[in-house]
């Protein structure tokens, strides 16, 4: 059979079917989370890392907040605003004029990307050399040291997410979704073998802004000659500002204040985590690593696999496939989310310990940390939520509705960061982010509706999933009070003893959730079953 990748020609559009729409999110889900599942997990291996050799260290929470600049930077070219506002553009130009045409267009925002990337990172590093003779010590001065080395990484992981566009359009999922891994063992060595080794803290944050760097550069390398498989070779003439270059311009402008906004958030948090308690922005990490870890498995996995399929039926115009997508998009999310947030709020303390507590992050840590995971974890079904329904903008080219959405929420996030962190410390910062998160799924969601107009029997068919999805994870609830309580009379010292408590009730309330979905009719689990299935075949 010929390889559509591989032909220089429009690609035939998906059959407009709930079938045919949801095959593709589900296959793409299940490879892009298989990958991300591996990336997270090796996410957590270096957080684990960090917890024995640093803690909550002072020095630790200045590297989180400079770390929060390049990672701004990705999340407006790379990951975010170009990426979002390049793949539906991307996806056109396949679908209506070929391969060529959009490799073509590729390669001219690739190469203008890398140009003004670069100037940013020269620009960058000669303002913070400049300042440090102003800042010779202290925290301010540990700042100007570590952001230098690590703005190259801008440059690579910016590429990299582009990349991971085109690649997605190709319906190739399993290179981006692995590809963190390499950033997460780097660390995890720098960590382990080269920190050790240093003398002061302050001197293995350098250790480690350098791995970080170096970790952007090996993503980048990974997909390189993957996409070269596709066809595509980097055209040498200089780039153009075409029409089609211009209209991503156009595109991006607001993107770029939508995709910043989360981004902004999290150095602002950090920031007055920084300033409120040394040890503040690091326990503020930890807690939302294991919080991000559900959403990151599945929810981007679905949001990448679903933007590229709503670009092409917006661009058909199939509405009725849009809605389909974005249904089951969200059904999906929303089962594996909701659990989540049962499992954490009331597991905490134990998954806490058993993932942290060793080396430098001793009990007090494990308290911090815990305590803003309660705050955190009411919000992962609208962490998850946001990137689907945001995708249902990107598709059609609006990116203005969720930048003014995210700049409301953005300020509301900041407003509520200070009256909160009054009273209730780091937890009022990790309460204002859930909050926000749920301020901006809602009135996105009302946006859509009014937008798409579904059907009233796809809205009955979403309360009604919700309805049931509610009842098992209260059901499920039950399930890990009791076996949490049998637990504890098993517990010991020791992290044999950690690991049953925590992994006990989970299998508990796992089988409660899925056997209770099961025998009220809830498709869900078969669909994501089925969509696991079509994988392994």
């Amino acid at each position: 059979m010929s390889d559509p990748a591989r032909e220089n020609g429009p690609l035939e559009p998906a059959a407009p079917s709930d079938n045919g729409s949801t095959r593709v999110i589900g296959r793409g889900m299940l490879v892009g989370s298989a990958g991300t599942l591996l990336s997270r997990l090796t996410g957590l291996a270096r957080d684990v890392a960090y917890s024995a050799v640093f803690g909550t260290a002072g020095p630790f929470s200045v590297f989180l907040v400079v770390f929060t600049i390049p990672n701004l930077f990705r999340r407006v070219f790379g990951e975010g605003a170009l990426s979002e506002a390049f793949v539906p553009l991307f996806n056109e130009k396949l679908e209506r004029h070929g391969k060529s045409a959009a490799f073509t267009f590729f390669s001219n925002v690739l190469l203008l990307t890398a140009a003004v990337l670069l100037a940013i990172v020269v620009a960058g590093t000669l303002i913070c050399l400049l300042l440090q003779q102003f800042f010779p010590d202290g925290r301010p001065a540990l700042v100007l040291a570590l952001l230098p080395v690590m703005l190259p990484y801008t440059l690579f992981i910016c590429l990299f997410g582009l990349l991971c566009g085109v690649l997605q359009s190709f319906r190739h999922f399993a290179a981006p979704a692995v590809a963190p891994v390499l950033l997460n063992v780097t660390l995890i060595a720098a960590t382990l073998w080269l920190c050790p080794r240093v003398g002061t803290t302050a001197e293995q944050m350098k250790v480690l802004a350098i791995a970080v760097v170096v970790g952007g550069v090996l993503q980048l390398a990974v997909l390189w000659p993957v996409l070269k498989r596709f066809g595509f070779a980097l055209q040498r003439a200089r780039p153009q500002v075409t029409p089609d270059v211009k209209r991503l311009m156009h595109l991006m402008i607001p993107g770029v204040i939508g995709a910043s906004i989360y981004q902004i958030n999290v150095m602002f948090d950090r920031i007055l985590a920084l300033y409120l308690d040394p040890w503040a922005a690091a326990a503020l990490l930890y807690s939302e690593r294991l919080v991000y870890l559900p959403v990151g498995v599945f929810a981007v996995a679905l949001s990448a696999a679903s933007l590229p399929l709503l670009s092409r039926a917006f661009a058909a115009g199939r509405q009725t496939d849009i809605i389909d997508a974005l249904s089951y998009g969200l059904r999906q999310v929303f089962f594996v989310s909701v659990p989540c947030v049962l499992v954490l709020m009331y597991l905490g303390n134990a998954v806490v310990g058993l993932i942290y507590e060793r080396g430098a992050f001793d009990a007090d840590s494990a308290r911090q940390t815990t305590a803003a995971l309660m705050f955190y974890a009411p919000g992962i079904p609208a962490f998850a939520a946001v990137g689907i329904v945001r995708a249902g903008f990107y598709s059609r080219q609006d990116m203005k509705t969720p930048m003014r959405v995210g700049v409301f929420c953005l300020v509301l996030n900041v407003l509520l960061s200070l009256a909160l962190m009054v009273p209730l410390r780091h937890c009022g910062l990790a309460l204002s982010t859930t909050i926000a998160a749920y301020v901006n799924v809602a009135i996105l969601m009302v946006l859509l509706k009014r937008d798409l107009q579904p059907t009233m029997q796809a809205w009955r068919n979403g309360l009604l999933a919700g309805t049931r999805m509610l009842v098992a994870v209260a059901v499920a609830g039950v399930a890990v009070w009791a076996t949490a309580h049998v637990a504890t009379t098993l517990a010991s010292p020791g992290l044999a003893s950690k690991a049953i408590a925590v992994f006990l009730p989970l299998a508990a309330a796992a089988a409660a959730y899925l056997l209770v979905l099961r025998l009220i009719g809830a498709k869900e689990p078969s669909e994501f079953f089925a969509a696991i299935r079509r994988q392994d075949r």
